[in-house]
């Protein structure tokens, strides 16, 4: 074959492979194209195109022809493993005498007297991005010396075979990206994105109502029936909706808890209130009997898809301010008025951090043998220029939603340290102050860090910090949070579990956290003088606590008549109005100056 004759050829096989994008459908008759062409143009009765399996034990035939095409031998890399290892580290295997050449007599005489009593072979390994994936095979019962020519394009063919691939694994990708992109990889339904095309395209032709639905208490159900509950029960649901669905109906899927359910607002309330009734049926989850319910947040105002289902939103949040469970919220335009008062107050909080607006309030923490001050807890307060001093309650369940908690909490910790390191300089040496750890920030990712290079830089001990984090935190069985309580607690933090008694009262897992501390929740306290099951729930506590080496602190302490009591119970430190009300730094420096306490 000379040069002109060999572009020629080559330029055929592109041609071939190129003029169209080839589907997984039209593969296998365009690989059958191209091996009669190859067995043309190379002078050789059988041309054939092997591909490996995944786990690559086996050559499977995509294609094999000598005349006519035939598919699905297949040859086991146990019976060839000197071939199946040549295939990875070659280019071109070119073989004029095949009952001669030592690297293919396993192949000798079985594989090639079964073939056509084959004399001479050109095989070419097909390479793609991930390796090797087969061999393309051009064998002849005629004796040939191949030259140059044959093998670069016996080279060329496999190229373009690999191409062939290549453009299929694309298509596939890019339709499983598009699949993706437009459709909840979970239920099948379509997500946001198809929500807005689709709904865009219906409220043209009808009076769009759009309904944004929560599964009631879905976290709940999946802790009672297992982690592996979750994404069956949701499953469950989007099939039993789905076929539900009238004529011009449309449902998507917004996140784990959450469809979006599009109509036409004629006769919306009888059809919310079948859909509701229909979809409450028990199914079975892990044999067990499923009851859901939901709440429907209704919007048939705004003039956009995405108008439309913001209002929805708005209303079903609104309506869960009120229910949890089953409820059926219309938007109104005062909803819309108060969510923007919502947001302004975000924006507010994030402009008051920056502006100084919040300032620490410490309150005391005496012991109840010595009466002396053990540390403080710091509490954070809001000074709005424009409200005034405000509430922790009112502010930080908003801070804590939002996600403002995490700067806002690093400022508290930030400031605490600093306070710290201020008693020590005026002689309170073994002072130290609690903060409170929301659960959003205890388990984001900068927290460490953020405390343990404060404490180096205000040259404060880490055993002078406590951390109070809620007892729903505390008993998660997560191991994020376990692995965040060790990494402390090596590190000389103290810990203490605030409100104790008002969460899971899981008190067996507290031999396995390694917290120093528990706060009694100032409910407890306050009937602990009115009430002997109040008593007794505390002395409970103070008695486990003991048993496990902990100490115990009682908040909310507001008379003698409790202290005594608690002393008696043998609680080891308090705090409380009894003793002194949280209050600001420049006015605790002075309490404690003229501080003095007589048990």
């Amino acid at each position: 074959m000379n040069h002109s004759l060999f572009r020629i050829q080559q330029q055929r096989l592109f041609q071939l492979a190129k003029a169209k994008r080839i589907s997984a459908l039209e593969l296998q008759s365009t690989v059958e194209q191209l091996c009669e062409a190859m067995s043309e143009m190379i002078q050789c009765e059988r041309v054939s195109v092997w591909i490996f399996d995944q786990e690559r034990p086996a050559l499977t035939a995509v294609n094999i022809f000598n005349g006519s095409h035939s598919k699905g031998a297949v040859l086991h890399k146990e019976d060839f493993p000197a071939y199946f290892s040549l295939l990875q580290g070659t280019r071109v295997l070119s073989i004029c005498d095949v009952s001669t050449d030592q690297r293919v007599e396993e192949l000798y005489p079985h594989y090639f007297r079964e073939a056509g009593n084959i004399k001479s072979m050109i095989d070419a390994p097909i390479v793609m991005a991930n390796g090797v994936i087969g061999v393309i095979c051009c064998e002849t019962s005629k004796q040939i010396e191949w030259g140059k020519l044959d093998e670069s394009l016996a080279g060329s063919f496999a190229d373009l075979i690999a191409f062939l691939f290549d453009s299929i694994q694309q298509q596939e990708l890019e339709q499983k990206l598009e699949h993706l992109a437009y459709y909840d990889p979970l239920t099948g339904l379509p997500n946001l994105n198809l929500f807005y095309k689709e709904a865009a395209h219906r409220m043209e032709r009808l009076s769009p109502c759009v309904c944004y639905i929560e599964i009631d208490q879905l976290h709940q159900m999946i802790d009672a029936l297992g982690y592996d509950s979750g994404d069956l029960i949701v499953k469950k649901i989007a099939d039993r909706f789905s076929r539900l669905l009238k004529e011009g109906e449309f449902l998507a899927k917004a996140d784990q808890a959450h469809f979006i359910f599009f109509t036409d607002r004629k006769n919306i309330e009888e059809r919310i209130h079948q859909i509701q009734f229909l979809l409450t049926t028990p199914f079975k989850v892990n044999n067990f009997d499923v009851a859901a319910s939901f709440s429907f947040g209704i919007s048939q105002t705004g003039c956009s898809a995405k108008e439309l289902l913001q209002t929805a939103q708005i209303a079903l949040n609104k309506g869960k301010e009120k229910t949890s469970r089953n409820g059926l919220t219309y938007f109104t335009g005062e909803m819309k008025d108060s969510s923007r008062d919502h947001f302004e107050i975000e924006m507010n909080l994030r402009k008051g951090l920056e502006l100084n607006q919040f300032i620490l309030y410490y309150q005391p923490q005496i012991n109840t043998s010595s009466g002396e001050i053990t540390g403080f807890e710091a509490l954070v307060r809001w000074n709005h220029p424009e409200i005034g001093l405000v509430a922790p309650d009112v502010f930080i369940p908003l801070a804590e939603s939002t996600g403002f908690i995490v700067p806002l909490g690093e400022w508290i910790i930030e400031e605490s340290i600093q306070k710290i390191s201020e008693l020590q300089r005026t002689g309170m040496k073994d002072a130290m102050i609690s903060v409170n750890i929301s659960p959003r920030q205890f388990i984001h990712e900068n927290l460490p860090d953020m405390i343990l290079r404060t404490l180096k830089l205000h040259e404060v001990s880490p055993d002078k910090l406590c951390l109070e984090i809620t007892e729903s935190v505390a008993m998660e069985e997560n191991s994020l949070v376990i692995e965040r309580l060790n990494l402390f607690s090596k590190k000389g933090i103290r810990l203490s579990i605030d409100d104790f008694g008002t969460g899971f009262s899981a008190f067996v897992y507290l031999q396995d956290y390694p917290v120093n501390e528990i706060k009694v929740d100032r409910e407890f306290i306050r009937l602990l003088t009115k009430n002997k099951k109040s008593e007794a729930l505390v002395k409970t506590i103070i008695d486990l606590a003991e048993n496990l080496e902990l100490s115990v602190i009682a908040e909310g302490v507001e008379s003698f008549e409790q202290l005594t009591l608690l002393k008696s119970l043998g609680c080891d430190c308090f705090q409380g109005y009894l003793i002194g009300r949280p209050m600001p730094a420049e006015e605790l420096d002075e309490w404690v100056r003229e501080f003095s306490f007589d048990l």
